[in-house]
Protein backbone atom coordinates (compact mmCIF):
# COMPACT_ATOMS: atom_id res chain seq x y z
CA UNK A 1 0.00 0.00 0.00
CA UNK A 2 0.89 3.73 -0.22
CA UNK A 3 2.35 5.68 2.05
CA UNK A 4 -0.49 8.22 2.91
CA UNK A 5 -1.69 10.79 5.38
CA UNK A 6 -5.09 12.17 6.32
CA UNK A 7 -6.05 15.80 7.98
CA UNK A 8 -9.30 17.58 8.19
CA UNK A 9 -13.04 16.27 8.44
CA UNK A 10 -15.57 16.26 6.22
CA UNK A 11 -16.36 15.38 2.30
CA UNK A 12 -12.59 13.56 0.94
CA UNK A 13 -10.49 15.58 -1.59
CA UNK A 14 -7.67 13.15 -3.14
CA UNK A 15 -4.01 15.35 -3.68
CA UNK A 16 -1.88 13.70 -5.99
CA UNK A 17 1.60 14.96 -6.28
CA UNK A 18 3.83 15.30 -9.51
CA UNK A 19 6.69 13.34 -10.67
CA UNK A 20 10.05 14.09 -8.69
CA UNK A 21 7.35 15.54 -5.63
CA UNK A 22 6.02 13.88 -2.72
CA UNK A 23 2.85 14.61 0.10
CA UNK A 24 5.13 17.58 1.49
CA UNK A 25 4.71 19.59 -1.97
CA UNK A 26 0.84 20.50 -0.80
CA UNK A 27 1.95 21.36 2.93
CA UNK A 28 0.21 24.73 2.56
CA UNK A 29 -2.86 24.04 0.29
CA UNK A 30 -3.48 20.72 2.26
CA UNK A 31 -3.27 22.72 5.41
CA UNK A 32 -6.19 25.39 4.00
CA UNK A 33 -8.33 22.16 2.03
CA UNK A 34 -8.54 20.89 5.76
CA UNK A 35 -10.15 23.53 7.75
CA UNK A 36 -13.49 22.23 5.40
CA UNK A 37 -12.67 18.94 4.10
CA UNK A 38 -10.61 15.67 4.93
CA UNK A 39 -7.95 15.97 2.60
CA UNK A 40 -5.88 12.82 1.63
CA UNK A 41 -2.17 12.70 0.83
CA UNK A 42 -0.60 9.92 -1.04
CA UNK A 43 2.90 9.38 -1.83
CA UNK A 44 2.34 7.80 -5.36
CA UNK A 45 4.67 4.46 -5.89
CA UNK A 46 8.70 5.46 -5.95
CA UNK A 47 7.97 8.83 -4.54
CA UNK A 48 8.34 9.92 -0.75
CA UNK A 49 7.94 7.12 1.41
CA UNK A 50 5.71 4.42 -0.90
CA UNK A 51 7.68 1.55 -2.20
CA UNK A 52 8.59 0.51 -5.98
CA UNK A 53 6.52 -2.05 -7.30
CA UNK A 54 7.49 -2.30 -11.09
CA UNK A 55 10.46 -1.75 -13.15
CA UNK A 56 7.65 0.50 -15.23
CA UNK A 57 4.98 3.18 -12.73
CA UNK A 58 2.21 3.30 -15.50
CA UNK A 59 -0.30 5.37 -14.92
CA UNK A 60 -3.12 2.38 -14.60
CA UNK A 61 -0.68 0.70 -11.81
CA UNK A 62 -0.43 4.07 -10.11
CA UNK A 63 -4.24 4.74 -10.26
CA UNK A 64 -4.89 0.88 -9.00
CA UNK A 65 -2.18 1.53 -5.87
CA UNK A 66 -4.32 4.60 -4.96
CA UNK A 67 -7.43 2.92 -5.33
CA UNK A 68 -6.21 0.35 -2.39
CA UNK A 69 -5.05 2.81 -0.67
CA UNK A 70 -8.63 4.60 -0.52
CA UNK A 71 -10.39 1.42 -0.21
CA UNK A 72 -8.17 0.56 3.37
CA UNK A 73 -9.11 4.28 4.46
CA UNK A 74 -12.95 3.28 3.43
CA UNK A 75 -13.25 6.08 0.74
CA UNK A 76 -15.62 5.04 -2.14
CA UNK A 77 -16.19 8.43 -3.53
CA UNK A 78 -14.14 11.54 -3.60
CA UNK A 79 -12.86 14.83 -5.53
CA UNK A 80 -9.04 14.72 -7.12
CA UNK A 81 -6.60 17.46 -7.61
CA UNK A 82 -3.78 16.43 -9.64
CA UNK A 83 -0.41 18.19 -10.36
CA UNK A 84 1.46 17.26 -13.51
CA UNK A 85 2.21 13.30 -12.76
CA UNK A 86 -0.54 13.51 -10.45
CA UNK A 87 -2.96 14.66 -12.80
CA UNK A 88 -1.84 12.01 -15.86
CA UNK A 89 -2.59 9.43 -12.48
CA UNK A 90 -6.24 10.70 -12.06
CA UNK A 91 -7.47 10.40 -15.67
CA UNK A 92 -6.31 7.13 -15.56
CA UNK A 93 -8.15 6.59 -12.57
CA UNK A 94 -11.45 8.42 -14.05
CA UNK A 95 -11.13 5.98 -17.06
CA UNK A 96 -10.99 2.88 -14.60
CA UNK A 97 -12.91 3.91 -11.79
CA UNK A 98 -15.17 6.76 -12.77
CA UNK A 99 -18.40 6.08 -10.10
CA UNK A 100 -15.03 6.73 -7.31
CA UNK A 101 -14.80 10.08 -8.50
CA UNK A 102 -17.07 13.19 -7.82
CA UNK A 103 -14.95 15.41 -9.37
CA UNK A 104 -11.17 16.44 -10.42
CA UNK A 105 -8.81 18.53 -11.38
CA UNK A 106 -5.83 18.99 -13.51
CA UNK A 107 -2.93 21.37 -12.04
CA UNK A 108 -0.14 21.75 -14.84
CA UNK A 109 -1.22 18.56 -16.81
CA UNK A 110 -2.72 17.41 -19.78
CA UNK A 111 -4.88 14.44 -21.11
CA UNK A 112 -2.58 14.23 -24.01
CA UNK A 113 -0.11 11.64 -24.72
CA UNK A 114 4.06 12.40 -24.82
CA UNK A 115 5.10 13.39 -28.69
CA UNK A 116 7.45 10.89 -29.65
CA UNK A 117 10.26 14.16 -29.18
CA UNK A 118 8.73 13.76 -25.45
CA UNK A 119 9.27 10.12 -25.28
CA UNK A 120 12.91 10.57 -26.36
CA UNK A 121 13.73 13.17 -23.38
CA UNK A 122 12.41 10.70 -21.05
CA UNK A 123 14.45 7.75 -21.90
CA UNK A 124 17.70 10.39 -22.32
CA UNK A 125 16.01 11.55 -18.62
CA UNK A 126 16.32 8.10 -17.52
CA UNK A 127 19.97 7.49 -18.77
CA UNK A 128 21.04 11.14 -17.03
CA UNK A 129 19.18 9.55 -13.63
CA UNK A 130 20.72 6.22 -14.03
CA UNK A 131 24.67 7.80 -14.49
CA UNK A 132 23.86 10.31 -11.51
CA UNK A 133 20.38 11.42 -10.25
CA UNK A 134 21.10 14.88 -8.56
CA UNK A 135 22.84 15.96 -12.03
CA UNK A 136 18.74 14.80 -13.10
CA UNK A 137 17.69 17.09 -10.56
CA UNK A 138 19.90 20.02 -10.59
CA UNK A 139 18.59 20.41 -14.33
CA UNK A 140 15.54 19.82 -14.40
CA UNK A 141 13.81 21.15 -11.07
CA UNK A 142 14.79 24.99 -12.46
CA UNK A 143 12.89 24.71 -15.92
CA UNK A 144 9.67 23.99 -14.09
CA UNK A 145 9.38 27.59 -12.27
CA UNK A 146 8.75 30.60 -15.28
CA UNK A 147 12.21 32.25 -16.08
CA UNK A 148 10.70 35.15 -14.93
CA UNK A 149 10.05 34.06 -11.42
CA UNK A 150 13.52 32.20 -10.94
CA UNK A 151 15.13 35.28 -8.43
CA UNK A 152 12.33 35.46 -6.39
CA UNK A 153 11.45 31.95 -6.29
CA UNK A 154 15.14 30.65 -4.85
CA UNK A 155 13.69 29.29 -1.61
CA UNK A 156 10.57 27.66 -3.55
CA UNK A 157 13.10 26.12 -6.00
CA UNK A 158 15.64 24.72 -2.91
CA UNK A 159 12.82 22.97 -1.75
CA UNK A 160 11.28 21.16 -4.91
CA UNK A 161 15.29 19.81 -5.29
CA UNK A 162 15.00 18.78 -1.63
CA UNK A 163 12.03 16.75 -2.37
CA UNK A 164 12.97 15.91 -5.49
CA UNK A 165 15.68 14.14 -3.51
CA UNK A 166 13.19 11.89 -1.61
CA UNK A 167 12.70 9.91 -4.90
CA UNK A 168 14.41 6.73 -5.08
CA UNK A 169 16.14 6.13 -8.30
CA UNK A 170 14.20 3.14 -9.12
CA UNK A 171 10.99 5.31 -8.41
CA UNK A 172 12.11 8.35 -11.16
CA UNK A 173 12.68 5.81 -13.70
CA UNK A 174 10.21 3.83 -13.02
CA UNK A 175 7.76 6.91 -13.26
CA UNK A 176 9.62 7.79 -16.76
CA UNK A 177 8.93 4.78 -18.35
CA UNK A 178 5.40 4.81 -17.50
CA UNK A 179 4.84 8.53 -18.29
CA UNK A 180 5.62 7.95 -21.89
CA UNK A 181 3.33 4.80 -22.37
CA UNK A 182 0.69 6.87 -21.32
CA UNK A 183 -2.15 6.96 -23.67
CA UNK A 184 -4.51 10.28 -25.04
CA UNK A 185 -7.36 10.63 -22.38
CA UNK A 186 -8.90 13.83 -24.14
CA UNK A 187 -11.90 11.97 -24.34
CA UNK A 188 -12.78 11.51 -20.17
CA UNK A 189 -12.50 15.34 -20.82
CA UNK A 190 -15.95 15.25 -23.28
CA UNK A 191 -17.84 12.34 -21.45
CA UNK A 192 -17.17 13.09 -17.25
CA UNK A 193 -20.64 14.53 -16.19
CA UNK A 194 -18.82 15.92 -12.91
CA UNK A 195 -16.96 18.94 -12.50
CA UNK A 196 -13.50 19.48 -14.05
CA UNK A 197 -10.61 22.23 -13.43
CA UNK A 198 -8.30 22.66 -14.91
CA UNK A 199 -4.89 25.28 -14.18
CA UNK A 200 -2.51 26.51 -16.91
CA UNK A 201 0.93 27.75 -16.45
CA UNK A 202 0.93 30.43 -19.25
CA UNK A 203 4.81 29.95 -19.47
CA UNK A 204 4.67 25.98 -18.88
CA UNK A 205 8.03 23.81 -20.66
CA UNK A 206 6.67 20.77 -19.77
CA UNK A 207 2.96 20.93 -20.66
CA UNK A 208 2.37 23.10 -23.73
CA UNK A 209 -0.46 25.48 -22.79
CA UNK A 210 -1.01 26.60 -26.04
CA UNK A 211 -1.99 22.52 -27.31
CA UNK A 212 -3.54 21.93 -24.23
CA UNK A 213 -5.90 25.13 -24.32
CA UNK A 214 -6.56 23.52 -28.39
CA UNK A 215 -8.59 20.18 -26.79
CA UNK A 216 -10.09 21.61 -23.67
CA UNK A 217 -13.94 21.26 -24.81
CA UNK A 218 -16.31 24.14 -24.62
CA UNK A 219 -18.36 22.77 -21.38
CA UNK A 220 -20.05 24.21 -18.67
CA UNK A 221 -18.93 22.02 -16.35
CA UNK A 222 -15.49 22.27 -17.01
CA UNK A 223 -13.56 25.45 -15.42
CA UNK A 224 -9.94 26.78 -16.40
CA UNK A 225 -7.44 29.01 -14.58
CA UNK A 226 -4.13 30.80 -16.63
CA UNK A 227 -1.72 31.51 -14.57
CA UNK A 228 1.48 34.00 -15.40
CA UNK A 229 3.77 30.49 -14.05
CA UNK A 230 5.75 27.81 -15.35
CA UNK A 231 4.87 24.31 -14.35
CA UNK A 232 4.74 24.58 -10.83
CA UNK A 233 1.44 26.85 -10.15
CA UNK A 234 1.01 26.28 -6.50
CA UNK A 235 4.56 27.37 -5.72
CA UNK A 236 4.56 30.06 -8.00
CA UNK A 237 1.31 31.46 -7.44
CA UNK A 238 -0.21 29.96 -4.52
CA UNK A 239 -2.83 32.72 -3.29
CA UNK A 240 -4.40 32.35 -6.97
CA UNK A 241 -3.89 28.72 -7.45
CA UNK A 242 -5.39 27.83 -4.02
CA UNK A 243 -8.85 30.59 -4.55
CA UNK A 244 -9.55 28.61 -7.44
CA UNK A 245 -9.22 24.96 -6.02
CA UNK A 246 -11.36 26.22 -3.12
CA UNK A 247 -13.68 27.89 -5.51
CA UNK A 248 -13.99 24.75 -7.13
CA UNK A 249 -14.28 22.19 -4.52
CA UNK A 250 -17.50 24.71 -3.12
Amino acid sequence: MLNYEVIGDGKPVVLLHGYLENMKMWKKLAERLSSSRKVILIDLPGHGESGNFDEIHTMELMAVKVRETLAFLKISNADFIGHSMGGYVTLAYVEKFPVDVNSFALMNSSSLPDSDEKKEQRLKAVVTAEKNLDTLIKMSVPSLFAEQNLEDLKQEIAFTKELARETSLQGVTSALKGMRLRPDRTQILNDFRGKIGIIIGKYDKAVNPEELKKIIPPRENISVLELETGHMSHLEAPEETLGFIEGFLE
